[in-house]
């Protein structure tokens, strides 16, 4: 886990046919730790942090309401 830094975005792509975009974002502290999400479609540049961040609030919150089920 990141003990500084934080997140930093690396791109945005939008999906014309789809109607989707996504924004990458790297671990500051590990590059090679990364994740996708999903943010509204067609989101600017100036928009994407906020919405980037959103996103990433919202997975967290998603994650933290998951049960874990472990099996051996």
């Amino acid at each position: 886990m990141a003990e500084d830094g934080g997140l930093k975005i690396v791109s945005l792509s939008h999906n014309m046919v789809a109607g989707k975009s996504h924004v990458a974002l790297v671990w500051e502290s590990d590059s090679s730790q990364s994740l996708g999400l999903e943010v509204p479609f067609g989101c600017s540049l100036e928009q994407l942090p906020a919405e980037a961040e959103r996103a990433v609030r919202a997975l967290s919150t998603e994650l933290a309401s998951i049960p874990v089920n472990l099996r051996p």
